[in-house]
């Protein structure tokens, strides 16, 4: 028997911009562990326009919004999906990093006290710089590289941004299935966080 614990939940991902674009039904599922939530928000694309975007985060902790996979269904046909995939890391970056006082001054943040003040100075300051690397982000990223799930082939781009103490660790994802593209972002500052993350987003499959 499945341990408590380690019990999967099969999460449905069902956006009303997808039934505008596919032709029968489908679902588009996530298998979300426990400690994981899953809820569809409206998120402005790096085009400016909004569009329902399944979220996928940790269930609490101070810091759990700093990791998230998000999935959207792109409208346009991708013709060159690695350049794409470059194109949006250089163009989101900076919405990928963290801002300072959220990351520093939250009421459960360890480096909350005063004895820590100068600690926190140089985490701000590492952290503005490591924002001011979305000037050259694709130096810091692994070339695309073809991958494949159940749902089918995915072209992936790996980021890691190191700056001193803290890493900001990016995958992007691209995968055409059945005419539709899905743009997959997972993101966070935590090494065993991200190896979560990506066994969630490994888990896509189309019903």
């Amino acid at each position: 028997m499945m341990d408590f614990r380690s019990k999967v939940i099969s999460t449905l991902f069902a956006l009303s911009s997808i039934a505008a674009i596919t032709t029968g039904a489908q679902a588009q599922n996530f298998d979300v562990p426990e400690g994981f939530v899953s809820e569809i928000v409206r998120e402005p694309s790096d085009e400016g326009d909004a569009g329902a975007v399944l979220r996928i985060h940790p269930d609490n902790g101070s810091f759990a919004d700093l990791s998230s996979i998000e999935m959207r269904p792109m409208v346009e046909a991708i013709a060159d999906p690695d350049a794409w995939l470059e194109s949006r890391m250089t163009a989101s970056f900076e919405a990928l990093s963290p801002e300072p006082g959220g990351l520093l001054d939250g009421p459960d943040s360890p480096l909350g006290d005063p004895e820590f003040d100068d600690l926190r100075q140089s985490m701000t300051s590492l952290i503005q710089r490591l924002q001011s690397l979305g000037n050259l982000p694709l130096e810091y990223c692994d070339a695309p590289v073809g991958r494949a799930n159940d749902a089918g082939d995915y072209r992936e781009m790996a980021c890691d941004f190191e700056l001193g103490p803290l890493s900001q660790y990016v995958v992007l994802r691209l995968q055409e299935v059945d005419g539709v593209w899905y743009y997959t972002r997972i993101r966070t500052m935590n090494e065993r966080r991200l190896r979560h993350l990506v066994a969630i987003a490994n888990s896509f499959h189309i019903d």
